[in-house]
């Protein structure tokens, strides 16, 4: 992988060194990074008996906590700051809960989590300072036996995604981690944004494609946004697993998903004007970091804050804020009466026959795992 500035050929091998210190359960990648767009629906529905795949999103009325929470640092969290001079911004997250709960609900074996769990910190990390309803959204359309990545992340720091097979294995890769570029395999990145212009009370979306570098989730979405934003940084995301979460998803059922044991990232930007004395900082203090990846350092007990002090090491880091993220199922919006308003887009001969058969519509959101089972005296009812 090359980059545009000359400066962005250290930052990336910092991030080739950090891969190389990580286990098979852990994922890391640094490179230039910056904020694009993002556009897409919250949720997809399945209906068994008819054939509904909208894009709706969804609703949460159930909390559960992972059953492997003993094992993690503490709850989620995202901090940012800034250097004392104004030359570099700073965040680091904790998604360590959501990607569990993401695991726990989706069934997700151990490629697919720390795939997904990639994608989903990366998105939060770019996603804050958004406004509340605009989005990032990246999308990994490769021809990999994990069939997609999607993950979205808006300004109220709630995100969601999914993996089109989450049960895939594979060997391990010559790092001896999982090999999620072989997962993701070859294709586009799709990486889309809202944004709300003024004047309009709809967001405008903003979307580019570009062919898929790796596959290892950061390092593209690192080459991608470098390629067309031009902004210095660096990114790093990691998921950490371990045995099998023995938690029930949203309808009691325990689907044996991956335990995730901890996840989180990083994200350091140049801002305009940084001086080479502080560049060079930012540069020894992110080889520091080459043999601790996210993840070692949230098992080690640092959390956000943490991070963002050993990044900033030097440099007089000022908190700008601190952010709870939601839980996923706090924020999935899916619920029966966006299921019904799937139900009325599909042709009338279709529903007829539901009717007719006394059939039972069962339709399940792709983030949370929600099931939703309705008669057709209750489909009959609301249309």
């Amino acid at each position: 992988v090359t980059f545009p500035s000359p400066t962005l050929p250290l930052v990336h091998s910092v991030g080739k060194h950090s891969s190389r210190s990580l286990g098979i359960n852990d994922g890391m990648r640094s490179g230039t990074a910056l904020m694009r767009a993002s556009f897409c629906s919250f949720c997809m529905l399945r209906a068994s008996s008819a054939a509904i795949r909208p894009g709706v999103g969804a609703t949460a009325r159930v909390h559960r906590r992972s059953a492997l929470a003993h094992m993690s640092s503490g709850s989620d969290q995202m901090v940012t700051a800034i250097s004392a001079d104004g030359s570099i911004s700073a965040k680091a997250i904790v998604t360590t809960e959501l990607v569990a709960e993401t695991s726990r609900l989706q069934g997700l074996g151990g490629l697919a989590a720390v795939a997904l769990g990639r994608a989903l910190t990366c998105s939060l990390l770019i996603a804050e300072g958004l406004k509340d309803d605009e989005t990032f959204q990246v999308n990994f359309q490769g021809d990999g036996p994990l069939r997609g990545v999607l993950a979205i992340a808006n300004g109220r720091l709630e995100a969601r995604g999914y993996v089109g097979n989450p049960a895939v294995t594979l060997p391990p890769n010559a790092q001896g981690k999982y090999d999620v570029g072989a997962g993701v395999g070859a294709g586009s990145l799709q990486i889309v944004r809202t944004k709300h212009l003024p004047g309009e009370e709809v967001s405008t979306p903003y979307t580019s494609i570009t062919p898929i570098q790796s596959g290892e989730i950061p390092e593209d979405i690192n080459w991608f946004l470098a390629d067309s934003e031009q902004k210095e940084g660096a990114l790093a995301a990691g998921v950490y697993v371990q045995g099998t979460d023995p938690g029930p998803d949203r309808n009691g059922v325990c689907l044996q998903g991956a335990g995730v044991v901890s996840s989180g990232g990083w994200y350091v930007q140049l801002l305009p004007f940084a001086d080479e004395e502080t560049v060079n900082k930012l540069q020894e203090n992110l080889a520091s970091l080459a043999s601790r990846s996210p993840t070692t350092m949230i098992r080690e007990g640092v959390d956000a804050e943490g991070m963002i002090n050993l990044l900033l090491n030097g440099m007089d880091p000022q908190i700008m804020s601190r952010h709870t993220p939601p839980t996923l199922t706090e924020s999935c919006p899916c619920s029966e009466e966006r299921v019904m308003r799937t139900l009325r887009l599909l042709p009338r001969s279709e529903i007829d026959d539901i009717m007719e058969k006394h059939e039972t519509v069962e339709v399940k959101c792709e983030f949370c795992g929600n099931i939703y089972k309705l008669t057709p005296e209750e489909i009959q009812e609301s249309l």
